[in-house]
């Protein structure tokens, strides 16, 4: 599977907002027809509070499977980018 990351303007949420809506997208996924077998994984949200911006990081065969989530979840976004990981 490949990373994407979602790109969010959020006004001031809390971590268990974050990690709530990252659940209700990988979830409305799996609800999705024509996008069964599409496993959508919700790694983690890295929130910037001065910018109100937060960047949520996914494991999904599509961008499309991550957005159609959001849009079922109704949870405004952005924009879906494939994205490269690199840890130390």
């Amino acid at each position: 599977m490949r990373t994407f990351v979602v790109e969010r303007y959020v006004p001031r949420p809390t971590v268990s907002d974050l990690r709530s809506e990252g659940e209700r997208v990988t979830a409305a996924v799996r609800e999705l027809e024509g996008f069964e077998g599409a496993e959508v994984v919700y790694l983690r949200s890295i929130y910037i509070p001065d910018d109100e911006v937060s960047f949520c990081l996914f494991r999904s065969p599509s961008a499309e499977a991550i957005a159609e989530g959001f849009t079922r979840a109704q949870i405004a976004f952005e924009r879906v980018l494939e994205a490269e990981v690199l840890e130390p």
